[in-house]
């Protein structure tokens, strides 16, 4: 449904990889410290688009509107960097035809560097119901993907557990 392309072209998906990003910087510029520190914060955003095409039944658009909060804890250590973070979105499409879908979308994301090694691990699911206008169930849709990097002294060893689409009730 939303994967890792589509991730990056929302506005959620920027602030994830600008978050990465600096938090990557951080680890480059900060110096080793005696003691580790921890940031721990909560983001949280609205946001709407219209012009969103149905997979399923073409011709139709809709309009999403959702709000997403991210949850993380930085812990910069003497030997290295950790960021932990679950970044939960919720909403609804509404489309031309009257129907609807509620959305939630769960990310759980891992960066970890230390001692000539260094993982990022991105567990993501997102799920959709389907609805007519009048509140009757249509159909159900769930994506599930995990991404694993690795790089230890240099070596990148890369781990993807394709998307795997569920489909209930039809496309």
């Amino acid at each position: 449904m939303f994967g890792v392309a589509s991730l990056l072209r929302s506005p959620a998906g920027r602030r994830l990889a600008g978050i990465l990003g600096a938090a990557a910087l951080l680890l480059v510029l900060a110096p080793a410290s005696a003691a580790a520190t921890v940031t721990r914060g909560t983001i949280t955003t609205t946001s709407s688009e219209s012009g969103l095409p149905d997979d399923c039944r073409p011709g139709i658009t809709g309009t999403i509107v959702a709000t997403d909060v991210l949850m993380f804890e930085e812990v910069d250590k003497p030997i290295g960097f950790q960021f932990v973070a679950t970044d939960t979105a919720n909403g609804q499409i509404t489309w031309t035809d009257g129907t609807y879908t509620i959305i939630e979308s769960v990310d759980h994301i891992a960066f970890v560097t230390g001692a000539g090694s260094t993982t990022l691990t991105i567990a993501h699911e997102d799920s959709g119901n389907t609805y007519t206008a009048g509140g009757v169930f249509l159909s159900r849709t769930t994506f599930h993907e995990i991404d694993h990097f690795t790089r230890t002294d240099g070596v990148l060893r890369v781990n993807f557990e394709r998307g795997h689409f569920h489909f209930f009730e039809g496309c």
